[in-house]
């Protein structure tokens, strides 16, 4: 995950902070929304996925998952949904707006080969508003 967060840096123009929290964002968002055994199999194929995965339970701070989680569940109920749950989640990150098309492209490209079309599909197709961001 290492390479992907510097090719992401590199590509985007964003330091590896931003670009390690923006990863971790959507791994968390993935996870959360996904079908467990999609989950697990992703975080297998992807190593070093699992720790880049904001811990929900994190006192104190907040926790970026939970953060993420409150963002998305706000923008669903609140009527937003869509993409707009989705872009304001990860804008939580710090990755902004205009950045959010071309790091999820970047993702994409990165765990295709990884993780097959299908599985990936199955793992992006579960965020809400996330495929009209893809395109």
């Amino acid at each position: 995950m290492l390479d992907f967060i510097q090719d992401a840096a590199g590509k985007l123009g964003i330091g590896e902070d931003t670009a390690k929290s923006a990863t971790g964002g959507l791994l968390g968002l993935i996870q959360e929304h996904a079908d467990p055994a999609d989950a697990s199999e992703m975080l297998s194929k992807l190593p070093g996925a699992a720790e880049l995965i904001p811990s929900g339970g994190d006192s104190g701070g907040g926790g970026l998952l939970g953060g993420l989680g409150d963002a998305l569940g706000g923008a669903l109920g609140g009527g937003a949904g869509g993409a707009l749950g989705a872009v304001e989640a990860l804008s939580k990150t710090g990755l902004s707006a205009d950045k959010l098309g071309s790091f999820l492209e970047l993702f994409k490209n990165f765990a295709l080969p990884k993780l097959g079309p299908d599985l990936l599909q199955r793992l992006l197709g579960k965020i809400p508003g996330l495929g009209s961001l893809l395109g």
